[in-house]
């Protein structure tokens, strides 16, 4: 008799099997890449945040620049500057009007991830903040001529009171005296070189400040008073000018106006005074804490407005 032949067994379950393997293989490493996949798009998120936070992290040094006697103009010339794992540059800054027109980018590198921000800033702060506008730098008591002056004013000697300022002794000002009764006059005057600020005209810059005056005369007109500022090729006096006063025995508090007229820009460079003691009684005239402002008459940079800048 002829044997039974045997039959295959297991070869469809064989490729079955194998089937099922590959397929789970396959649906492992797509699972895979669709993780790495979201992974990265939430690092690329996160960074799309962060660069964001930058961007506002440059307009709030920029607003700290501008609030400090930088000029508008001159923001744009800072260098990329580091905050944690990214960095932002001021690309654009220009004066429009009584503003400053800024484009931050903020950037995270590792990915090349960046946003921008355009924002516009209007500085209602003092803007003579850097040119030593209460008179007490140095912190040196006494400060004497020739070897101390206030930092940064050009003034004669005798041409401040160490303990002549609003605040009494150790808060120094600006000083004339006339020591005689007579025809004889006093003059003090003096100058500062700015941090170039620009103004769009035409404007009103006001300059309020502190005096006193002592005299035993009774004219209402004892003391003169005169502002000026200059952007190195035409000088701009305030109104009134002078400014007059009589005795105060204590310090008061007034103001002058800067009409600037025109319709450009205009940089100023230097701010001026004079004190001026007219002829008859003795008498003495002190100065302090100038405050010059812009239209806006307000406390500080203010941020007006600002949006993102999405490109195409």
């Amino acid at each position: 008799m002829r044997p039974w032949p045997v039959r295959q067994r297991g070869a469809v379950t064989l490729i079955g099997a194998l089937f099922i393997t590959i397929t789970l293989a396959l649906m492992v490493a797509v699972l895979q890449r669709m993780a790495a996949s979201d992974m990265l798009d939430t690092a690329v998120q996160n960074d799309a945040v962060a660069a964001f936070f930058i961007a506002e992290t440059g307009i709030e040094h920029a607003s700290y620049l501008y609030a400090n006697g930088s000029s508008c103009a001159d923001l744009s010339l800072i260098n990329y500057t580091d905050v944690g794992r990214g960095r932002f540059d001021i690309t654009e800054s220009t004066p429009v009007a009584d503003d400053c027109q800024i484009r931050v980018r903020g950037e995270i590198t590792a990915f090349g991830v960046q946003r921008t921000i355009e924002a516009t800033l209007r500085n209602d702060g003092n803007l003579l903040a850097n040119a030593n506008p209460d008179f007490n730098e140095p912190a040196t008591f006494p400060c004497s001529a020739p070897g101390c002056s206030p930092t940064g004013w050009n003034l004669p000697a005798g041409g401040w009171d160490d303990n002549g300022g609003a605040n009494g002794v150790g808060d120094r000002s600006a000083y004339v005296r006339k020591p005689n009764n007579g025809s004889g006059t006093a003059t003090t005057a003096g100058s500062f070189g700015l941090t170039p600020f620009t103004v769009t005209v035409p404007t009103v810059l006001t300059l309020n400040f502190d005096y006193k005056v002592v005299t035993s005369g009774n004219s209402s007109q004892e003391a003169q008073l005169s502002f000026s500022l200059s952007d190195g090729v035409n000088t701009y006096s305030a109104s009134p000018n002078p400014f007059k006063s009589g005795y105060t025995g204590n310090y008061a508090n007034d103001k002058v106006t800067f009409n600037i007229a025109g319709n450009a820009a205009v940089t100023f460079t230097e701010l001026g005074f004079t004190l001026f003691a007219k002829s008859g009684q003795s008498k003495q005239i002190w100065l302090d804490n100038l405050d010059l402002r812009g239209s806006g008459g307000g406390v500080g940079v203010r941020l007006l407005q600002w949006r993102e800048v999405v490109s195409n």
